[in-house]
Order: C-alpha cells, then structure tokens, then sequence
C-alpha cells in the first residue's frame, strides 16, 4: 500500500514538472546586447489580445498566427535593446505629456472636457488599465524616438504629389466631392422671450416690419439695425453664413421649418416671419448653390478657399509621410535584426 502511494507521488510530480516546463519554456531568445527569452506566457498573453480583438471587430479570432505574433514579440525586444544600447530614453515626464495629449485629443474629438477620473476610466475601458496604456505609450515613444534619430534620411526626404497621382484620386473618388445645396443667409432676430405675451408682440411686430421691407416702405439693411436683436450678425447686415442642407445639427437647433423657408426664398427676396426653435426671424437669401459635384479647382466648401486640389494633396501627403515611417520602422527592423541572435523555439 505504501509503495503504491510513493510511487503514485512520484508520477504526479513527474507530470506537474512537465507541465510546468512546457508553460516556463521560452517560445524565443533574442539577443542584441544581452540574452532574453520571449517565454510562452508571453507569447500566449499577447496571441489573446489579438484574437479577443479580432472578436471585437467581428472577425475570426482562429486567423490569428501565433508565430507573426512572436515576430512582433522580437521586434519589441530588439527595439529595446537597441534603444538601450544607443542612448534612447523615454522619461515619465514624455510619457505625462503624450497622455495628457491623448485626453486633450478625446476631448475634441467629442467636443466634452473630461476629468482626470473620466478619462482614466476610458483608458481602463479600453486597455484594461491606466498603467498599461503608460506603458503602451512608453514603448511608442521609444520606438518612434529610435526611428527618428536612426532613420532620420528616410523620414526627412521630401515628399512630391503630382498631377497625375492628383487626377487620379480625383477620378477614383470622385463621387465624394458633392456640395450640397447650400444658400447664404442674413437675418432679422428676435429670440423668445420668457412669457407668451412679449412673444406675441415680437411677432407681430416683426411680421409689421416684413410687410414694410416687401411694400419698400423700409430696407432690409436698416430693419437689421433697428430691430435684429443678434449682436453677432447686426454690424454685418444681419449676415449669418451658408447654411447647408445637410447641415444635422443646424437642421435640430433650427427646425425644419426654418429650413424649407430658406431654401425656398428666392435670391435676393425676404421672407415673411419664421419661427424657428429659438425665435422669430425674417430671413434674406444672398446667394444659392444647386448640389453639385465639386470639380478640382472648386472650394471644398463656400466658407473656404481650399480647393478639392489642396484637399487631395494633403491627403495623398500625409499617405507618403505615413509609408515612409512605416518604411523607416521596417529598414531600423531589419538593420537591428541582422546584427541579432534570434533562436525560435515555439513550434506550431
């Protein structure tokens, strides 16, 4: 009975030690200045960040390939050691400043300040923990640190966009470049006040204006500047801009009714009084522009003067600028790989 029990021990442990081999056993070793293992912790951890966000995005996470995963793995490695061999530091304080850029960014993108505690739970949201997006960021930073101080003739060769790549972006997209129906607009304003009765007669006393400015008993111009209450548009004629009719949030913040009128008033006509969502208008059209597909030399909007052509040259710009960054990362790879020691053990 004993000796049953001894030996049962003894292929337990035998087992676990296996197992605890296979986990601890590394996937990889690189070495640049130093030998360091990529273990199989390591690799696993990373291949499920991957496939959880391929799930994320709806995609299979079963395409995810274990062995282009440990390839990154090595690069990360390489970077490091490099860096660290070549005098590139990330401080706290450029990793402070690249995340409070971050939120400042969030912050415009949705137009809303965020506190210290709502953009830290954000973080956390997204990236498990506000530490770990630190550290993401750190290792962005070394990268592109590294990259900029080896690969400084690849990123600061000058970059040319010509006609031909031009007209060809134009014709391939050339469907997106649509104004919209858009009309110039100057106003008569007075906004709603707090109870019916002041309303009532701010109404009818604007509709008595409107009926002046159509008999030519007053002008538009001078009803501006004795009755308009917008202190904005009053020293320009009551001008308040284009108005586009795809326009979503002025289309809420003004009602549809305002709409229709201005886009139904002749040029150089007034309307009669509109009541939009804040008050009583009398609007002027000064100008309307039928939808239309933008050619290259057109404004990409009335409010502008950059034309479709600027619009693609930037675009087309900041595509060469991103694939000579990426082409930078690649030759610093390869250049810091061919003076490594990379032993792949993993196996699939």
């Amino acid at each position: 009975m004993k000796r049953s029990a001894i030996v049962l021990v003894l292929i337990l442990f035998a087992v676990s030690s296996l197992g605890a081999a296979t986990i601890g056993a590394p996937a990889a070793t690189v070495r640049l200045t130093k030998t360091t293992p990529i273990t199989m912790a390591d690799l696993d951890a990373e291949v499920k960040k991957y496939q959880d966000s391929a799930t994320a995005a709806g995609k299979d996470p079963s395409t995810v390939d274990p062995l282009q995963v440990l390839s990154l793995l090595i690069n990360n490695e390489l970077f490091r050691q490099g860096a660290a061999r070549d005098g590139v530091k990330v401080t706290d304080s450029m990793i402070d400043s690249a995340y409070a850029s971050q939120k400042s960014s969030l912050e415009a993108t949705y137009n809303q300040k965020l506190s210290d505690e709502e953009f830290a739970q954000v973080i956390s949201n997204n990236f498990g923990s506000v530490d770990a997006y630190r550290k993401m960021l750190g290792e962005q930073l070394l990268v592109d640190s590294y990259v900029r101080m080896k690969k400084a003739d690849i990123l600061n060769a000058p970059i040319s966009v010509s006609d031909a790549e031009i007209n060809s972006f134009y014709r391939k997209n050339k469907t997106q470049f649509v104004s919209p129906e858009t009309v110039k607009l100057s106003h008569i304003y007075i906004p709603f006040a707090q109870d019916d009765a002041t309303n009532a007669k701010n109404k009818a006393m604007l509709e008595d204006v409107a009926a002046k400015i159509k008999s030519g008993q007053l002008t538009f111009e001078k009803a501006v500047v004795d009755y308009s209450q917008d202190l904005q548009s009053k020293n320009k004629a009551g001008d308040i801009g284009w108005l586009t009719m795809d326009n979503k949030d002025a289309m809420n913040g003004l009602g549809e009714t305002f709409f229709d009128v201005a886009f139904t008033t002749e040029v150089g006509s007034t309307s009669d009084v509109v009541t939009s969502k804040t008050g009583y208008h009398i609007l002027k059209v000064l100008a309307y522009n039928e939808t239309k597909i933008l050619a290259l030399n057109d404004a990409i909007s009335p409010n502008t003067t950059t034309t479709i052509r600027d619009y693609i040259t930037s675009q087309l710009t900041n595509t060469k600028r991103q694939e000579a960054y990426y082409s930078a990362i690649n030759s610093l790879v390869d250049d810091l790989r061919k003076s490594a020691t990379i032993n792949i053990l993993y196996k699939k």
